[in-house]
């Protein structure tokens, strides 16, 4: 089907950025194209607007319906990440050209379903307000709105870039820090009211609340290092484009782990640590 070729990766991009989840992203897009055979899509003006508003709208109502699972999830909710070797080709990804950051999508994650659609369309995609109305059937204006109360309430929030080599450091620092135990010059890179986040989902141990401070996160490292939970082979990789670490045992990953700056890009603002196994399950690196 030359329709699939030609916008699987768009649409892939578009559901992975509203779900959060490569598998589901991948179901929806799937079954998109599914229903496209029992149409006739000759008939269709604008085939990417229509496919684009398509799957937006299974990506809001997926959404609605996993709230409630979502409410009684065990812990904090992160993201699937996107894994890949440092070396491969960016091509490769999935996600291709409309890569953002992790940290990015931890921030989607946090808006209603019409938010999280109308900041993608601006921050990633670029769409004007008038291609957004007609995808989610609201007005220009009341898109705006929306768009600015999103943008007010995210200024004081992390940075959405980062310095690729700054990155490579630090990621190589905290696996130096996890195999010595020793965690201080790691701590230093921390602001002081770094937050980390640790998504286990209920079924490995992990923390169930935010850990807040520099401090308190460099305990909890040092706690956990000297627990050997840490123990595994260290690799490093890109974690949806950003520098990351994995940690493996018995060749299966246990950990993703990746960080997020703060606006002056002086220092990590966020840690995220994934470890419920059905969010690494995809990873084949």
């Amino acid at each position: 089907m030359e329709e699939y070729q030609k916008y699987w990766s768009l649409l892939y991009s578009i559901a992975y950025q509203m779900v959060g989840s490569l598998q589901d992203a991948e179901d929806i897009v799937q079954e998109l194209f599914a229903d496209l055979h029992e149409k006739n899509i000759r008939q269709v003006n604008h085939l990417q607007s229509y496919l684009t508003k398509s799957v937006t709208n299974r990506c809001i109502n997926f959404l609605q319906s996993a709230r409630k699972k979502r409410e009684i999830y065990v812990g904090e909710w992160l993201p699937e990440p996107e894994c890949k070797q440092i070396e491969q080709n960016p091509a490769d990804s999935m996600i291709k050209d409309e890569m953002i950051s992790y940290a990015f999508m931890v921030l989607m994650s946090r808006l209603n379903p019409i938010e999280r659609a109308i900041f993608m369309f601006r921050e990633v995609f670029n769409y004007s307000y008038k291609e957004i109305s007609f995808i989610l059937q609201k007005s220009d204006a009341n898109c705006r709105k929306i768009y600015s109360r999103i943008k007010n309430k995210l200024k004081e929030e992390i940075s959405l870039t980062a310095d690729r080599i700054e990155e490579q450091r630090l990621a190589e620092l905290f696996i130096h820090s996890t195999k010595t135990g020793d965690f201080a010059e790691f701590a230093d890179r921390l602001a002081k009211e770094a937050v980390l986040y640790a998504d286990g989902g209920g079924k490995v141990r992990s923390a169930i609340n935010p850990i807040y401070g520099r401090n308190r996160i460099y305990a909890f490292f040092k706690g956990i290092t000297s627990k050997g939970s840490l123990a595994g082979h260290f690799q490093l990789v890109n974690i949806n484009g950003g520098r990351g670490v994995i940690i493996k045992r018995t060749n299966h990953p246990i950990y993703a782990i990746c960080f997020a700056w703060d606006q002056k890009l002086d220092f990590i603002k966020h840690i995220y640590m994934i470890s419920n196994p059905d969010k690494l399950k995809q990873i084949k690196i």
